[in-house]
């Protein structure tokens, strides 16, 4: 089932929760159960994706200008676990679409330093300077749009088959 279920787009959305929630998300897996999988697996391959390679505070080494180095100790406020992920019924109801978002307020303006660590120790895959969410959220999710519709299509078509 999808973390999260909401109508509508930006502020004016709601969200569905309890039984409200449990009668849509059988109603469209019934529908359109293909399609509903389909997102769901490519929107937790995304979440999975990015939170492999996003960054967090760690001690950062700095060398002082009479060449003596010190430890700057900085303590993770946990964006890498404040993902969310759902489906959206938009147009009416005409239409839904999967997204995952990093809920944190200062998420989209994490950007990667030289010392920039991921969460299990290793270097930074995203290049200095550069956005974490642009890197590891929306340049992926864009290059993927193509297989993920050819996949849409494809279960489309099977589900029409279905219903002759």
């Amino acid at each position: 089932m999808a973390r999260r279920l909401r109508y509508g787009k930006g502020k004016g959305s709601i969200e569905i929760t309890g039984t409200q929630k449990e009668l849509l998300e059988q109603a469209i897996r019934d529908v359109a159960p293909l399609t509903l999988h389909i997102i769901e697996t490519e929107i937790d391959k995304r979440v999975e994706y990015a939170q492999k390679h996003w960054i967090v505070r760690g001690d950062r080494v700095v060398e002082t200008p009479s060449g003596a180095t010190r430890v700057i100790k900085q303590e993770s406020k946990r964006s890498i676990d404040k993902f969310d992920k759902g489906i959206r019924i938009i147009s009416g109801g005409n239409q839904i679409e999967g997204f995952f978002r990093n809920s944190a307020p200062y998420a989209y303006m994490i950007r990667a330093a030289s010392y920039s660590k991921r969460d299990d120790g290793s270097k930074s895959t995203v290049p200095e300077g550069r956005r974490v969410a642009e890197t590891t959220m929306w340049f992926p999710a864009a290059t993927a749009i193509d297989k993920v519709l050819a996949q849409l299509a494809d279960a489309y078509v099977k589900e029409q088959k279905k219903v002759k």
